[in-house]
């Protein structure tokens, strides 16, 4: 069976435990009937098979072991555990056509959980029908149909969705159940499982409020996209959570507004929005100011680094200026020095070669003369070819002599 090969993957980790927590007490008769191994003869006189392998079964009636159903081949090439929750699908598709009951949990915390009891129960027992029915179709006194599908939480049940738009559809986790536990969850339980949708819940919860004095609009969360409060919403919200209640009905997602909160949140987000603007002006005013100040700062800043750089060029070129007197001083000096120089080599009477000594000559180092020195110091004694400490009479030969005045 397709079935039991979707699942058989999926619970391979979690039952490899199942058949020795979990007994066979129920199997299927020939009427196609679930029943309990108490209630039919022992052994192959039971005429009960397994609904997923289709083996005959034995029910053992022991007073040492547990009662319970047994697989009579020894050669089967079924998986046990899939064997197990077929059998515990099925058994929770007779318990509720039999006790046409279910309690069902609570919508939103809007409509609280309750029993709900049935008139006429339809079961399908096809594992893999392509088409999108649900495992129960189920009827109440008033005519409201409820659609009831069983889930594990290792499988997908069809091969397709179900379309549960504008109908009431329930889901139930059977994954934590077992053939001894399943009838009280299914009755008496709020626990794994969930409206994928309602219907008749949805269009009754303006009327809920209504009757408990309450006004409220049921607003589609498209809408809501273009509140203006749509950031801090007006509606209804679970208790102890700052989000919005969110509904989904039909593949569309609801929120629950109160008009008349949401009318005094509006006026109060109105005026926060013009004290904000206010603050807004003020700030920008003072933004304003503040560039002003900011823009003469810097206006100021410019003028003094103006000053400070005139200051410093006044400077440069009055110390420029005073460079250029003194050399022209200096030009001056050395010209007048040249020139008298020169009127004294004119006026001066010639000197006889045997009159000369290294003393009158120029490059006569005469700083390092000492007084009764006999020696001159020739600053050109090396090109002169003379000694360092120099004879005064060598002048009298020395054709480098140049008389110092």
């Amino acid at each position: 069976m397709i079935f039991a090969n979707r699942i058989a993957n999926g619970i391979a980790n979690r039952t490899l435990t199942m058949i020795g927590d979990f007994i066979f007490s129920w199997a299927e008769n020939a009427e196609g009937r679930m029943v309990h191994v108490d209630s039919v003869p022992r052994g192959l006189r039971c005429g009960c098979t397994c609904p997923n392998c289709h083996e005959p079964l034995l029910a053992r009636h022991g007073e040492k072991n547990e009662h319970g159903f047994a697989h009579h081949s020894d050669t089967r090439g079924a998986n046990l555990n899939i064997c197990y929750m077929v059998i515990l699908y099925k058994l929770a598709e007779q318990i509720i056509q039999t006790k046409k009951r279910i309690h069902a949990p609570s919508y939103y915390a809007i409509f609280p959980e309750k029993d709900i009891d049935f008139v006429e129960v339809k079961v399908d027992s096809c594992y893999e029908r392509d088409d999108k029915q649900p495992d129960v179709i189920a009827t109440t006194a008033d005519g409201t149909q409820y659609l009831i599908e069983f889930t594990f939480d290792y499988k997908v049940q069809h091969k397709q969705a179900i379309d549960y738009k504008n109908l009431n559809c329930l889901e139930i986790d059977l994954s934590k159940q077992s053939l001894e536990t399943v009838e009280k969850f299914l009755l008496e339980s709020n626990d794994d499982r969930k409206w994928l949708n309602n219907q008749s819940y949805f269009e009754n919860i303006v009327p809920r409020y209504q009757k408990a004095n309450r006004v409220i609009e049921v607003k589609d969360e498209e809408f809501c996209a273009s509140c203006e409060l749509k950031d801090s919403c007006s509606g209804v919200k679970r208790k102890g959570f700052y989000a919005p209640l969110v509904i989904e009905n039909s593949g569309r997602k609801y929120r629950i507004c109160k008009p008349e909160q949401y009318q005094e949140d509006l006026e109060a987000y109105h005026k926060w929005l013009k004290e904000e603007e206010k603050r807004k002006k003020r700030e920008e005013g003072f933004r304003r100011k503040e560039a002003e100040r900011q823009r003469q700062r810097e206006a100021e800043w410019e003028r003094e680094r103006q000053i400070r750089e005139q200051e410093r060029e006044q400077e440069r070129l009055r110390q420029e200026q005073e460079a250029a007197e003194k050399l022209e001083e200096r030009r001056k000096l050395i010209a007048a020095q040249q020139e008298a120089r020169r009127q004294a080599e004119l006026n001066a009477p010639p000197l006889d070669p045997s009159e000369r000594t290294c003393f009158m000559c120029e490059s006569n180092l005469s700083w390092m003369n000492r007084p009764g020195d006999r020696y001159a110091h020739c600053g050109c004694y090396s090109s002169m070819r003379v000694s360092k400490n120099t004879p005064p009479e060598s002048a009298q030969t020395c054709r480098g002599f140049k008389r110092k005045f």
